[in-house]
C-alpha cells in the first residue's frame, strides 16, 4: 500500500488510526506565559506538510506557519502579544503589540501611515488586528477522502456615531494540497458611507527569507513610499542577507495592464528550494505593499496585498486611491497561498518565474 497520506482513502487512514489527530486536526487550545497569556489559539495540522497556529483573539492572525518542518512566517521581537496590550497611538503603539508573524490583518476603516483627521488620531494599521473574532468555530469537513480543517467567525470595528463594519472570516487548508484559502466578506451594517482598508500583512522570515530569495510578481507597476525607499529600487525585488541598522524600504505596486484579472505574487527561496505562491483578485486588491527589511534582528518581508497603499488614509484621500464601503454593501476578498517543494514540484514555478 502507498503509505503517502494524500494518497489515501478515508477509510484506510481509518485502519491505521484510533483517531485521526495522530494525522491530521485541529486543536483548540490558550496560550500561556508572558505577553501570550489568555490568548485563544488553534493548531492546525493538514498531515501533508503544513502546520499553523491561529490566534482567535486576533482577528484569525497568523504568527506561526510551517511547511515541510520549516518556518515560513517572521515573528518580531516582541513574541506573541495578547490583544490586552495593544496600544494604538502613534507608530510605537501598534508595533510593541505587532508580532508579524505569517499573517497580521489591518483596517478596517485605516490602515498605513498614522494621522490624524477632524481631530480624530488614526494609529498605524488600524484596529481589527487586536479585534477577538466572535463565535469562533473550528470544525473538519470530509470531501470524499478528502478532510477539509476550517476556522470561520466574524469581527467588528464599531464605536458610538462612528462605523460599524463587521469582517467575515473563513480560513480553511485540505489534507491533500499544502494550500491556504481565505475568505472574506466585509459588511457595512451602519447608515453612512465608510472608507474601506483592508490590508493582508504577510511576513516571510528565516528560513523561507535569506539572501537566495528572489520576489516575482505581475503587479509590475512600482512606486517607492518616499525617496529612501527609490534608492535601488530596480534591486527590490532580490532580497539580501542581514545587515546591521538597515532602515525599510516600502514600495506600492499595482498591476499596469487593467485586463489581468488573477494577480499573483511569488516567493522563490534557491537555498531551500521552497516557495510561497499567494494568488490575488488585482481589482479586490489594487495594491501589493512590498516592505523590504533585510536589518539584522528585524529581518523580514513583507508581501501585503490591500484596498489601498500604506501611505495612510490621508495620502489615500488625496491621490485618489481609497476605497469605500456603502451602507449596507458587501465586498469580498479571496485569497489563496500555495507552498510549492521546488524538489518534487518545480514545474509549478515555470509559468511565474519570468
Amino acid at each position: 500500500m502507498d503509505h503517502d497520506m494524500k494518497n489515501l482513502s478515508k477509510r484506510e487512514l481509518e485502519a491505521y488510526c484510533g483517531d485521526l489527530s495522530q494525522a491530521f486536526g485541529i486543536q483548540e487550545c490558550v496560550l500561556e506565559g508572558g505577553k501570550a497569556k489568555g490568548t485563544k489559539a488553534y493548531i492546525v495540522n493538514n498531515g501533508c506538510g503544513l502546520e499553523m497556529t491561529v490566534l482567535a483573539d486576533k482577528c484569525f492572525a497568523i504568527p506561526k506557519m510551517s511547511f515541510k518542518g520549516d518556518n515560513v512566517g517572521f515573528i518580531s521581537k516582541t513574541g506573541i502579544c495578547a490583544p490586552e496590550f495593544f496600544q494604538e497611538e502613534g507608530t510605537r503603539g501598534f508595533l510593541r503589540n505587532f508580532e508579524a508573524g505569517f499573517l497580521t490583518t489591518c483596517g478596517l476603516t485605516y490602515v498605513g501611515t498614522p494621522g490624524v483627521e477632524d481631530g480624530q488620531p488614526n494609529g498605524l494599521h488600524g484596529v481589527i488586528s487586536n479585534t477577538p473574532i466572535e463565535h469562533a468555530s473550528s470544525k473538519v469537513e470530509w470531501d470524499g477522502d478528502k478532510a477539509w480543517l476550517v476556522l470561520n467567525g466574524h469581527a467588528r470595528e464599531g464605536y458610538l456615531f462612528g462605523p460599524n463594519l463587521e469582517i467575515r472570516r473563513d480560513i480553511r487548508m485540505n489534507t491533500k494540497e499544502n494550500k491556504l484559502w481565505i475568505h472574506d466578506e466585509v459588511e457595512n451594517h451602519g447608515f453612512d458611507t465608510q472608507p474601506l482598508m483592508l490590508l493582508y500583512h504577510f511576513n516571510m522570515g528565516y528560513p523561507m527569507l535569506d539572501g537566495s530569495c528572489k520576489v516575482y510578481t505581475n503587479y509590475d507597476k512600482i512606486v517607492p513610499r518616499d525617496p529612501h525607499s527609490a534608492e535601488g529600487m530596480e534591486d527590490c525585488e532580490q532580497f539580501l542577507d542581514p545587515i546591521d541598522g538597515y532602515e525599510e524600504k516600502v514600495y506600492f505596486r499595482s498591476v499596469s495592464d487593467e485586463s489581468v484579472k488573477k494577480g499573483y505574487v511569488l516567493l522563490h527561496n534557491e537555498n531551500l528550494q521552497k516557495a510561497v505562491l499567494i494568488h490575488l483578485d488585482p481589482e479586490a486588491l489594487p495594491v501589493l505593499n512590498q516592505w523590504n527589511s533585510p536589518r539584522s534582528g528585524d529581518y523580514a518581508l513583507g508581501l501585503e496585498p490591500g484596498t489601498a497603499h500604506v501611505g495612510g488614509r490621508i495620502r489615500a484621500k488625496e491621490d485618489g486611491s481609497l476605497k469605500y464601503i456603502e451602507p449596507g454593501e458587501v465586498k469580498t476578498f479571496d485569497i489563496e497561498v500555495e507552498f510549492i517543494d521546488c524538489t518534487t514540484e518545480n514545474e509549478k514555478l515555470s509559468a511565474f518565474i519570468k
